[in-house]
């Protein structure tokens, strides 16, 4: 082997795997030419995955907290379908499972996610679907692929499937022109912040060294295959040179004529001019913050900070979560139940309450209102707390307290004051005219 072409491949084979690498081949005429490596940019698309992976959880799971209550004729109602959309949409996922995926369609397929719903009743998230968009006539869907690869060889009509469509379609193509160029700036920082930390060493050679290009390498036949000085080049970087730059103490012996030199490094981010990971940090922040802004979601919220943040939870569900909310509810009322069902009273209502209630100490003051002004009794408070319901006739009572009293009840209660206060003093009943 050369030494120019054990050069080439020394380098080659000390790089990053996922860098696409074209080196030029090494030209035989002159000894004191060198390979070039060139390495071209890299798009790293998993920083960019990895938070929508973030948004898509924290809305996926706050839907998973809602309340998903069906009604008939007005009247709260556990069968089938609340079943489905509170713990078990089909066989093979639970609740949250099946959102995550929900979610996820909406935000990745630009035509939405498809729901279909077998024969059992089991809620399925379509992998792939066409669509045939019409004005005055149903859409129809059609190359509809199930989970597992199977195929749904039926075209369905409008009516025969829940279509679920985020409002802001566009927010993953946002992301994606926005990270265009983020990306961009973030390979060069990561390249930046492995060349600034790499062992840069420069090997010189005098013309002591000269001396082993005179000295022949024969082979078994006597046939000349080369000189020390390739042999020893060889040597030098294909086993001891990788002693240096392990990470393990080790001695390496030079020949005459060798001298290893550190390359003289460049300004780091630092004031010690050392190289950190702070701009691949601050890059992959402001990716962040983009995507968070897509989605309309508190940057806080997103990046999982601790801080307790009232008008955050509060921005969270009414610009974040809301709108997949209310996209799945009308659908779902719409498809399920019909025009002439939901004036009926026979609906699904989602409340996104329960997102708050999982926290009693903060649902407390909200529950003791809400008891007072007989919006709910004791086991409304209970359900909405994830707690088991009292099984007593008086847990079902709603109560109003004395402050808000009906008027027509306080007016007669002011009358009967005034009457027993006139007949205290001796002058009887009082009249009609001093009564009002």
């Amino acid at each position: 082997m050369g030494v120019f072409s054990s050069i080439k491949n020394f380098f080659v084979n000390s790089s990053d795997d996922s860098l696409d690498i074209e080196a030029r081949p090494p030209i035989e005429k002159s000894s004191n030419e060198r390979t070039v490596v060139f390495r071209e940019s890299v798009n790293h698309v998993r920083y960019k995955s990895y938070a929508l992976s973030i948004a898509i959880s924290r809305i996926a799971n706050a839907v998973s907290l809602c309340g998903f209550q069906t009604y008939i004729r007005g009247k709260p109602e556990k069968g089938d379908l609340w079943w489905r959309l509170n713990y078990e949409p089909n066989q093979n996922q639970n609740q949250t499972d099946f959102f995550y995926s929900l979610v996820h369609k909406m935000v990745y397929n630009s035509d939405g996610a498809l729901v279909i719903q077998a024969k059992s009743g089991d809620l399925i998230v379509a992998e792939s679907f066409t669509i045939e968009k019409y004005a005055f006539l149903p859409n129809v869907y059609s190359n509809i692929i199930l989970p597992g690869g199977l195929s749904y060889q039926t075209k369905l009509k409008e009516s025969d499937v829940i279509h679920l469509k985020y409002n802001n379609s566009k927010v993953k193509a946002i992301v994606d022109s926005v990270y265009e160029d983020y990306g961009k700036l973030l390979n060069d920082a990561i390249k930046n912040y492995k060349r600034g930390n790499a062992i840069k060493l420069k090997l010189l050679m005098d013309a002591q060294f000269d001396q082993f290009k005179e000295k022949d390498v024969l082979d078994e036949e006597g046939n000349v295959i080369g000189t020390e000085y390739d042999e020893i080049l060889d040597d030098l970087f294909q086993k001891r040179f990788g002693a240096i730059l392990s990470d393990k103490d080790s001695i390496t012996p030079l020949e005459d004529g060798l001298t290893l030199s550190n390359v003289d490094a460049t300004t780091g981010n630092t004031k010690s001019g050392a190289f950190t990971s702070r701009d691949i940090t601050s890059i992959f922040d402001d990716i962040v913050n983009q995507v968070a802004d897509a989605f309309l979601m508190p940057r806080g919220i997103f990046r999982g900070d601790v801080a307790d943040n009232e008008g955050m939870r509060k921005s969270m569900i009414d610009d974040a979560v809301r709108p997949f909310i209310e996209n799945i509810q009308t659908e779902i009322n719409r498809k399920k139940y019909g025009k002439d069902e939901f004036y009926k009273g026979n609906k699904l209502k989602i409340s996104t309450d329960l997102i708050y209630t999982k926290d009693p100490i903060a649902f407390a003051n909200a529950a003791e209102a809400y008891l007072r002004i007989g919006v709910y009794c004791v086991n409304d408070i209970l359900e909405k707390l994830g707690e088991e319901i009292i099984d007593e006739e008086w847990a079902w009572r709603h109560y109003v307290t004395k402050n808000y009293e009906n008027i027509n009840n306080a007016a007669e209660d002011i009358e009967k004051a005034v009457s027993n206060m006139m007949r205290a003093l001796g002058r009887g009943e009082p009249s009609e005219k001093n009564s009002t």
